[in-house]
């Protein structure tokens, strides 16, 4: 388990009734098969792993523990199962249902993942999808969803921020989980220099070289000087200037229906957003097998698939993994770079 090589990545189980497991189990299975550079380590529920095993025919061999240091203990460890007991009735468990045990569990394997990175165990974290409301439900109402969790856990909240992150588009979000109209209300030029920057500095560790960030309007032709809202003026372009004081390559406010022309998508290296849909729609039809959702702004690697738990095909063994298999596989590069492997 300490090969500088191979990084040990938690890979928390996200909603047991989602198509979180099935993920998981797909991904141990194909470390278990050689064929993965890091060595994942599922922090989740062993029975409801074994329960989908079998009803999806996907094979289960990975190693079982309980604690961290059975971990180290380990010789060589192709992959393992740390099990923390948060399901006490595995069996209980409906695939495809909102159930508060599932939600309070995904907190439990969240908590355990951040601890374990900070205290060396890990070197990141791969998240399998939660359901907002069953989190809810669990007790963790707090939290909008696994970004704003992931900054309390890590001692980072209000300094975290995501990143939908692919070869062909990447974007950030000034604003986030929240509906369009409090979006509109709250748009603030302090948080559009805030995530363009961390989108900057992230893509360019990426990537390899100096970042071009184009910042959206809000309104449609943005603002048309004016005649269709303000916030153009008096809110986005005030950031640009002041990204570009702080050394940031970038341009705006972008018309919002052509930001995401194939000529807009090969000259900029990623967009600031300025509400969830703005971003995440044009990513998903552009990049939903291969994206990824990255965490900016914690003092860890996270990565997550950019698809939900898919509640309607939970448990049936035809969950696309290639968006999972991406993050992880991204999750092992950037913790290779971090070591200077």
């Amino acid at each position: 388990m300490n090969d500088p090589n191979r990084p040990r990545l938690a890979v928390t189980m996200g909603d047991a009734a989602g198509v979180g497991p099935e993920l998981c189990l797909r991904l141990l299975d194909e470390a278990e098969n050689g064929q993965t550079d890091f060595t994942p380590v599922l922090i989740g529920s062993a029975g409801i792993l074994t329960r989908v095993s079998r009803l999806t025919g996907i094979p289960f061999k990975s190693a079982i523990v309980s604690k961290e240091n059975e971990l180290e203990n380990a010789y060589v460890l192709k992959s393992a199962v740390l099990d923390k007991g948060a399901i006490e009735n595995p069996g209980e468990v409906e695939p495809g249902k909102v159930q508060a045990v599932c939600g309070k569990a995904c907190m439990g394997f969240i908590r355990a993942a951040v601890e374990g990175v900070l205290s060396g165990t890990f070197d990141a974290i791969v998240t399998a999808p939660l359901n907002k409301e069953a989190l809810h439900l669990g007790g963790g109402g707090d939290f909008p969803g696994h970004t704003e969790m992931l900054g309390q856990f890590s001692g980072s909240r209000g300094k975290e921020a995501m990143l939908l992150y692919s070869e062909k588009i990447s974007v950030t979000f000034a604003t986030l989980h929240t509906s369009v109209l409090k979006a509109c209300q709250s748009l603030k030029a302090d948080e559009i220099v805030r995530v363009g920057k961390l989108a900057a500095e992230t893509l360019e560790r990426l990537r390899g070289k100096e970042a071009l960030i184009g910042v959206l309007g809000l309104n449609p032709h943005a603002g048309e000087g004016g005649l269709f809202g303000s916030e153009e003026t008096n809110i986005v372009a005030p950031a640009i200037e002041r990204l570009r004081a702080e050394g940031v390559n970038a341009e705006g406010p972008l018309v919002p229906d052509a930001a995401f022309t194939e000529r807009n998508l090969a000259h900029y290296d990623g967009f600031v957003t300025l509400y969830h849909d703005q971003g995440s729609i044009p990513f998903k039809m552009l990049a939903f097998e291969d994206g990824v959702n990255m965490t900016m702004g914690l003092p860890l690697i996270r990565t997550s698939p950019d698809h939900g738990t898919a509640f309607d095909i939970a448990w049936k063994g035809i969950a696309s993994p290639s968006s999972f298999f991406a993050s992880a596989r991204l999750a092992s590069a950037m913790a290779k770079t971090n070591r200077g492997a």
